[in-house]
């Protein structure tokens, strides 16, 4: 993800000091106030990538768990992002390792703030859109296809009802075979 980053938001390998001092400005105005939130573009290709890089990643797999996309997944997204600029924070890249001691308090941070978000907003459901989106996306990305109605209960009420008697006559179709 951090090359990605690096494309994404313009930082320089290089070791001038002029380079430097940009890298390390552009990292500060990134982490204040968010403003590396509002690269969608990014976001999404973090989530493709992870979640539904292809129709059998757990994304396209587990679409209760996905759909829409998760506040605390999103959350996750943003403490990796927030991660992948403190390495150019001196102005150098440094490897900084994305651990629960050092990133736990950061994820909790971006959780409340989409949920005080989705609160403020809940008249028009922006956050909640927004969600709906990310997935749809995803799901086409990864090769799954449009997003359709979710499929409808293939068994017939017949076979229920006779799945239910089997059970409280305490018969099933083993018992049934074994008789013969």
């Amino acid at each position: 993800m951090a090359p990605r980053s690096m494309v994404t938001f313009g930082f320089h390998s290089s070791q001038s000091k002029s380079a430097i001092k940009k890298n390390h400005l552009l990292a500060e105005a990134l982490k204040e106030g968010m403003n590396f939130a509002f690269k969608v573009p990014l976001i999404q290709k973090i989530i493709n990538t992870m979640w539904f890089a292809n129709k059998h990643n757990k994304g396209i797999m587990f679409p209760k768990h996905f759909k829409p996309f998760p506040y605390p997944t999103l959350a996750l997204v943003l403490t990796a992002i927030e991660c992948c600029i403190d390495e150019w924070v001196t102005g150098k890249r440094g490897d900084i390792p994305f651990t629960t001691q050092e990133y736990h308090s950061v994820y909790k941070v971006y959780l409340k703030c989409l949920q005080d978000f989705d609160v403020a907003m809940k008249e028009v459901s922006v956050l909640p859109a927004i969600c709906t989106r990310i997935y749809e996306a995803s799901h086409i990305h990864s090769g799954a296809g449009t997003v359709t109605a979710e499929s409808q209960c293939k068994v017939s009420a017949r076979v229920i009802a006779a799945a239910i008697q089997e059970h409280q006559e305490g018969s099933t179709a083993e018992d049934d075979l074994e008789s013969d």
